[in-house]
């Protein structure tokens, strides 16, 4: 499977910027088989049915209560709790801190709405209105090693676009096709037109605030991407502890 980017497209007069002149898959059929999963492009997911046996009598829960089998928890749990307000994404790191409302002097260190919006916008089909100004502080950062347009995704005719497009459909990317997964950012390179074969999401070893410097900057080292991201770099070279091998890969306190 190929994952497809959308991306935002539109023009952009370099003279308006401050700076240099940002599977669907169907759900399986309801039925009343046990504990089954659906196999779809080398992943797995459960079905969208009861795992009760057909005509078995519901178990006791641990509460006193009856448990049904029913999916939103297993058999002897409670059901998970319901969702709240949305206050913060996990996409990617450093987007909204970096590229959204960057100058506003509406923002302090304490207190910034326009971010704290972005942060609780679950409407994607919304997002690519952060393009504008995504744009115009890409266009500043692009003037950090003194040379305009030579940011990933910069072009005469589209300005920083193309960049602001990919970023502002703010979530990891995963191609299950792919056999390695060491690339932070490695589907949107492919969209940028650096191309490689990697999976793309973000492990947790992976320094994924040095490669955002780099890639906004226009400094990035393209032939040392798993490894070398540029000659930006925030001083944190590695995390002070590996990530685990295993779910959910954390390390103890320290």
């Amino acid at each position: 499977m190929k994952t497809i980017f959308l991306l935002a497209l539109g023009s952009l007069s370099c003279a308006a910027l401050l700076g240099c002149g940002d599977d669907t898959v169907a759900p399986a059929a309801k039925d009343a088989s046990v504990d089954h999963v659906v196999t779809f492009d080398g992943a797995t997911t459960l079905d969208t049915g009861s795992d009760a046996d057909a005509g078995a009598p519901a178990e006791a829960g641990h509460d006193g209560g009856t448990d049904s089998g029913t999916e939103g928890g297993a058999p002897g749990l409670p059901p998970a709790p319901v969702l709240g307000t949305q206050i913060d994404r996990m996409g990617r790191p450093a987007i909204n801190t970096a590229l959204n409302h960057t100058f506003d002097p509406a923002c302090t260190t304490t207190s910034c709405p326009a971010k704290d919006e972005y942060n609780a916008d679950d409407v994607i089909t919304h997002w690519p209105s952060y393009v504008p100004q995504f744009e115009g502080n890409l266009a500043i950062y692009d003037g950090l090693d003194g040379n305009c347009g030579n940011q990933a995704g910069f072009a005469a005719a589209t300005g920083y676009a193309t960049l602001a497009g990919v970023l502002a459909d703010d979530r990891l990317w995963v191609n299950t096709a792919a056999a390695t997964c060491q690339q932070y950012l490695a589907l949107e390179f492919n969209a940028l037109g650096v191309t490689n074969t990697d999976c793309g999401g973000r492990t947790p070893n992976e320094n994924a605030i040095d490669l955002t410097f780099n890639v906004v900057a226009g400094m990035l080292n393209v032939a040392g991407l798993p490894s070398n991201p540029g000659p930006l770099t925030n001083g944190i070279k590695a995390p002070s502890a590996p990530a685990g091998t295993t779910f959910p890969y954390l390390q103890p306190p320290h």
